[in-house]
């Protein structure tokens, strides 16, 4: 039960750290939305892309600890 509990904190650390490098990515950009569609004259990830799947990655993880946590509460065997 540690365990899962260690690596569901660490998806929810690596989500934040996708969340917060991407904003700085972004910003490094002054914001720009340039070739954000992937479809564009360049194929790279654009800093929105990680946001995104950083600030999905979120609730997914919470809902794992959360659940972890209401299980090892729950006095059933």
């Amino acid at each position: 039960m540690t365990l899962r509990l260690i690596v569901r904190c660490l998806l929810l650390a690596m989500a934040f750290a996708l969340t917060a490098f991407a904003l700085a990515e972004w910003q490094s950009r002054a914001f720009s939305l340039h070739d954000l569609w992937p479809l564009a004259d360049t194929f790279e990830l654009h800093p929105v892309h990680v946001l995104l799947l950083g600030i999905a990655m979120i609730p997914p993880a919470l809902w794992e600890i959360f659940i972890l946590d209401h299980a090892s509460d729950d006095p059933r065997p």
